[in-house]
């Protein structure tokens, strides 16, 4: 059956695109995917981003990082929680304002479809749409940065009066066994892919997703209206 209750999101365009988001290949990606249809999937940094407005605004102290991160019982994983908890407090260090973007994921083509920004960052005069990559084995890429950045300014910002730009915050580690660090990428749609490169990656992994028993047929040629918020 279609779905499977699987969730995806922008970010796993990326991670399973064979052999890069642009340029990607169905079958291989197909595969990618089904190896994970049989594994347990990411973890979720979900409670973080609940409590993304005291991180933002600079009140998430260590203690309350300490006491808020500490519910898991395997000791990386609460490791893992409180150090991308440290990390944005550090970025956003008490600048501005957050206003939280809802988490409900939407039904797409017969899976979930999560929302690609945690919300709208003021600061300085400006607003930002931001994606938060949490996932330590998960690098971005110049050509990851590029899709996600027209797939945020796609979904999250055209049609936005406030007219936010894309900021995508990557938390990963760029190197095995060296730790995480902090890389943040302001990227205005001059900067992202095509929207024609976009709407053709994003067609590609729908095929991708419907050969790995996932997605249903898309109907209609407008692929990017499929992942707008309803």
């Amino acid at each position: 059956m279609a779905g499977r209750g699987k969730y995806f999101e922008l970010l796993d365009f990326t991670k399973f695109a064979f052999p890069s988001v642009i340029g990607m290949d169905a079958a291989a990606t197909a595969n990618n995917l089904i190896e994970r249809l049989g594994g347990g999937g990411f973890m979720s940094y979900g409670p973080i981003w609940s409590r993304l407005n005291p991180i933002v605004a600079g009140y998430a102290t260590d203690a309350f990082i300490a006491s808020e991160f500490s519910f898991h019982s395997e000791e990386w994983a609460n490791d893992a929680m409180q150090e991308v908890a440290r990390l944005l407090r550090q970025y956003f260090n008490g600048r501005g304002r957050w206003f939280q973007y809802p988490q409900r994921p939407s039904k797409v083509l017969g899976f979930w479809f999560k929302p690609s920004i945690k919300g709208v960052w003021w600061v300085d005069g400006k607003a930002y749409a931001v994606l938060i990559n949490a996932r330590k084995q998960q690098p971005l890429f110049p050509d990851h940065l590029r899709f996600l950045a027209r797939g945020v300014y796609e979904l999250h910002c055209v049609e936005d009066p406030n007219d936010p730009t894309p900021l995508i915050i990557d938390l990963s580690e760029p190197q095995r066994k060296e730790g995480r660090i902090l890389r943040a990428y302001e990227m205005p749609v001059a900067k992202a892919v095509s929207l024609e490169e976009f709407e053709d990656a994003v067609r590609e992994f729908l095929r991708a997703l419907q050969m790995a028993g996932v997605a249903l047929p898309p109907e209609g040629m407008d692929i990017v209206s499929l992942f707008k918020k309803k």
